[in-house]
């Protein structure tokens, strides 16, 4: 005997799924069978979404307790910490769609080649900007505070980082998105400043007083990085 809930869950569905593909049903059939099936097909979806919302939240905190390991851990070198920060980065970050969005509509006039050097810049100058500020890390404690979605792909999920000294917490946004299965960080916001903003514009900046030349945002990236 089927449990009621469950059991009129899984023929509803099982009609709905059947109406969508199966070439030998008619429209006529699927409206003859009197069922309005949106209200059910909405509730999966809305579940599917807190789903994804929970395992967004879930990455954030994974992701902020692999760095408070090594950030604390007085026992690593900066140069150590930097390795572990560039790995986090890589298995964390969508490096590749942030760095193309930082450049803007400029990606599209680079070359092939000019691409592939921004990229390979664009990720040593984020190892190298992020390791300094984080190594000022001082005990502070972080947590996530909710989420909400964003668009059909991201999830928003919200965290605050507060100081022992009583200082006023931190906001930082995380705009997360599901690809091929795994999350991915695509922009952080602080305070409500987007980084991914921030730096495209910084970027356009010295592009445009280059004379608009993409080459001069690379040497301008070589030479910070060192």
């Amino acid at each position: 005997m089927l449990d009621r809930k469950t059991g009129l869950r899984g023929l509803i569905l099982g009609a709905a799924t059947a109406a969508l593909l199966s070439p030998l049903m008619s429209q006529d059939a699927v409206a003859g069978t009197g069922m309005d099936l949106r209200p059910v097909l909405a509730a999966d979806s809305a579940f599917v979404r807190v789903a994804d919302q929970k395992g967004a939240e879930n990455f954030i905190d994974s992701m902020a307790g692999r760095a408070i390991a090594f950030l604390g851990n007085e026992g690593m070198s900066q140069q150590q910490k930097r390795a572990s920060f560039r790995k986090l980065l890589e298995d964390s970050f969508d490096m590749a769609t942030i760095g193309r969005f930082a450049l803007g509509t400029y990606w599209r006039s680079a070359s092939e080649s000019q691409r592939a050097e921004y990229q390979k810049q664009f990720k040593v100058m984020v190892v190298n900007v992020y390791s300094e500020r984080f190594s000022e890390y001082t005990n502070q404690t972080f947590r996530t505070t909710g989420s909400r979605p964003d668009g059909d792909k991201d999830v928003i999920v919200s965290s605050l980082i507060e100081s022992p000294e009583g200082k006023p917490p931190v906001k930082v946004d995380w705009r997360v998105r599901n690809k091929d299965g795994r999350y991915k960080i695509v922009d952080v916001l602080v305070e409500g400043v987007s980084m991914s903003l921030t730096q495209r514009s910084d970027f356009s900046s010295v592009i445009q007083a280059g004379g608009g030349d993409v080459q001069v945002l690379l040497n301008h990236l070589k030479q910070k990085n060192g």
